[in-house]
């Protein structure tokens, strides 16, 4: 992968992209008149475009551009706060305080839904496998500036980190977190799902094995939450108790180690 700058006013982000270079091991290379096409072909490799509040990441091989936006969450985020409903926050047991770890942190819709959910004495860690994705996710949610209060707040106080889950999982003591939550890649495809395409070929496929649900189950205090389509094999196969709804395309499992209430009381 390079890094470069977008064409207008590359001067005022050029440090800001040199300095992202160097975080990645990634070569900056300047702008000039070149397009991001022309960059592609001439470098072969994906392309890193810095803009002043924006990072957009253009794979090689074309196609649509991997971008910082909030997908779900803003609808979601809104309908929480009216209703008090979402059925991440229900299957989890989320309450104010809890502790929180988003092992598939994606576009962060989750995490920022579970973020207000516990509020601001509550924490939210996201963890992304792949660092370019880790830092695009992580620049969204410091610059991102449509939505109410609640949700700007959330996006500035979730946590990212880039590191693969399982690698991190190992480093924490046992009962560490409240909740430890999985969204892995669907074993079956889903074509609504147009709102995470873009971020697809980047993203880590590693299947969810029987190690990292171990290890997620030492170091949660309460339960450990699997999203994944309705047919998934994973529920059954690691013993989730499945919250169904119907006429949804997936549902959310859960292993529950204890009742919240013996904590947050």
């Amino acid at each position: 992968m390079i890094v470069t700058t977008v064409e207008r006013n590359a001067r005022h982000v050029s440090e800001k992209a040199e300095l992202i270079g160097r975080k990645l091991n990634s070569p900056f290379i300047g702008r000039g008149k070149s397009s991001v096409e022309d960059l592609t072909k001439r470098y072969r490799t994906d392309v890193l475009v810095v803009g002043k509040q924006r990072l957009t990441l253009y794979p090689q091989e074309g196609g649509e551009p991997f971008y910082y936006h909030p997908n779900s969450a803003m609808f979601r985020v809104k309908q929480l706060l009216r209703s008090g409903h979402d059925p991440l926050v229900e299957a989890a047991g989320l309450r104010p305080g809890m502790s929180v770890l988003d092992c598939t942190l994606g576009l962060a819709a989750d995490s920022l839904v579970a973020k207000v959910a516990v509020g601001r004495e509550g924490s939210v860690t996201g963890l992304e496998a792949n660092p370019v994705l880790a830092l695009i996710v992580a620049e969204g949610l410091r610059h991102w500036q449509e939505g109410s209060g609640e949700m700007l707040a959330a996006m500035r106080e979730v946590d990212v980190v880039a590191v693969h889950h399982l690698d991190y999982l190992r480093t924490l003591p046992d009962q560490s977190v409240d909740v430890v939550y999985f969204d892995p890649m669907f074993e079956t495809h889903l074509p609504a799902s147009s709102g995470i395409s873009a971020l697809k070929p980047f993203a880590c496929h590693d299947e969810l094995t029987e190690a990292v649900v171990e290890e997620a189950l030492r170091v949660s205090r309460f339960r450990v939450v699997l999203k994944d389509h309705w047919q998934s094999s994973r529920f059954a196969r690691f013993s989730f108790r499945v919250c169904k709804r119907q006429h949804a395309a997936f549902h959310y499992g859960y292993i529950e180690k204890r009742k919240s209430d013996t904590k947050h009381v």
